[in-house]
């Protein structure tokens, strides 16, 4: 009787499994390069999991910071009164436990709190793509309303004391806000996008949000001349595409400031109403007539940085947020000679905020300094030491630090009547 068993074809299985494995893995392999479905499910799941990990609770990427070792564990820490500005007004802009939004809270000089700004996008947008909100550029003004952007949502409103929107605009307003010598606001517009390729330049009224000035970067900046194109690492027949294809954030452009005329004196190369600018991705800045003219150009030795000023002895500050190395800094550069100091070097903190960051002169030497990365902004001495602290502490879990996205100094006088929105 003979033993008629079945048998599997081993070989025929074994391949079959072979390429199956092979086939899934090109499937992987290609839906991770062109991030096509189930990629951006597969990140959001993954980013919850983290979350809830983490902090028990789902939390935006970039909103929870983890905080030098032995800062305080206070909104505002006043160091030494002596060494600090000691008057004015702190507005500083970030997540509010308190809230469950983001804010602008305005400190005294003591630290104490004086207004509270609630920003909250969802009460004056339908839109429902808010993701993680990404609240950026913000400026208060002298009627007690704020002026603020969404890089992420494109969305663009002022608000009063209480935070009810005045008027709302769409599109990406991003980065930054700063003044015009005739009350105009400038900032960098991407119709689609902030991180797109084609970007402009636009001056806004803050009575009504209406774009008075606008200035194509790619077509009156980059592709002027040229010469022009070249400074920007350009050839001048290069085909500048829309938003959606891409290679897109080859700029970053993040900051745009005007020559104000109670400066221009100390910069006689160039003239009151010139433009300085901010290209990230290039390590750059800029000085640029209101025509789209370059009268001066340098890159590095900053990295990916932030928020040029002109600064009354002359020079023109940087925020070098310095990625991939260890520390930050606040370079400052002569655009006559060319050089280059480091004006945090005595600097008595840790100071790192591989993305984003504001900075500000104050006018008796101190500079006022943003560190998102850390949740916390910082007003120092020429000599490096911290005369202020903020930190943006979370309420549910005080081991960490809130997003702390601007801060900015107002003097005294400076407001027509102190914000107020009576009983909330």
């Amino acid at each position: 009787m003979s033993d008629k068993r079945s048998s599997v074809p081993i070989v025929p299985v074994l391949s079959g499994v072979i390429l199956l494995a092979g086939l899934c893995f090109a499937v992987g392999m290609g839906v991770a390069h062109y991030r096509t479905f189930p990629y951006p499910q597969l990140q959001e799941a993954v980013r919850v999991a983290k979350s809830l990990i983490r902090h028990g609770e789902i939390i935006g990427d970039g909103r929870r910071m983890v905080p030098p070792a032995g800062a305080p564990r206070d909104l505002a820490t006043v160091h030494d009164a002596q060494s600090a500005i000691g008057r004015g007004h702190y507005a500083i802009f970030g997540w509010d436990s308190g809230l469950g939004t983001y804010s602008v809270r305005l400190h005294d000089a003591a630290g104490g709190l004086a207004h509270v700004w609630p920003i909250d996008e969802m009460s004056f947008s339908d839109r429902p793509e808010h993701r993680q909100n990404a609240p950026h550029a913000m400026l208060v003004l002298e009627d007690g309303s704020v002026v603020v952007s969404f890089d992420w949502v494109g969305l663009m409103a002022r608000v009063d004391a209480c935070g009810n929107a005045e008027w709302v605009k769409e599109g990406f307003y991003h980065h930054s806000f700063s003044r015009a010598a005739d009350g105009g606001i400038w900032t960098w517009y991407g119709e689609k996008t902030g991180y797109g390729q084609i970007q402009d330049i636009v001056k806004f009224d803050p009575e009504t949000g209406d774009v008075v000035t606008r200035l194509s970067f790619t077509q009156d900046v980059i592709m002027r001349s040229p010469d022009s194109a070249l400074a920007f690492s350009m050839h001048p027949d290069f085909p500048f595409v829309a938003d959606e294809d891409g290679p897109a954030d080859i700029f970053h452009p993040n900051d745009v400031e005007e020559l104000l005329p109670e400066m221009a004196a100390a910069f006689p190369q160039f003239e009151a109403g010139d433009l300085v600018l901010s290209i990230r991705e290039l390590d750059m800045i800029a000085v640029i007539s209101p025509q789209g003219e370059i009268k001066w150009i340098k890159q590095g030795p900053w990295l990916k940085q932030h928020d040029p000023d002109f600064e009354p002895d002359g020079r023109i500050s940087v925020y070098n947020n310095s990625r991939l190395r260890p520390r930050s800094s606040i370079m400052v550069v002569d655009p006559v000679t060319g050089a280059v100091e480091n004006a945090t070097q005595g600097l008595q903190a840790p100071f790192k905020s591989a993305y984003r960051g504001k900075h500000q002169l104050l006018p008796n030497g101190n500079r006022l300094i943003t560190i998102p990365e850390q949740g916390q902004a910082i007003e120092i001495t020429p000599d490096g030491a911290v005369a202020v602290e903020f930190n943006n502490v979370a309420g549910d879990a005080p081991q960490f630090n809130e997003d702390l996205v601007n801060a900015r100094w107002v003097p005294d006088g400076f407001f027509d009547a102190m914000p107020s929105c009576g009983a909330r």
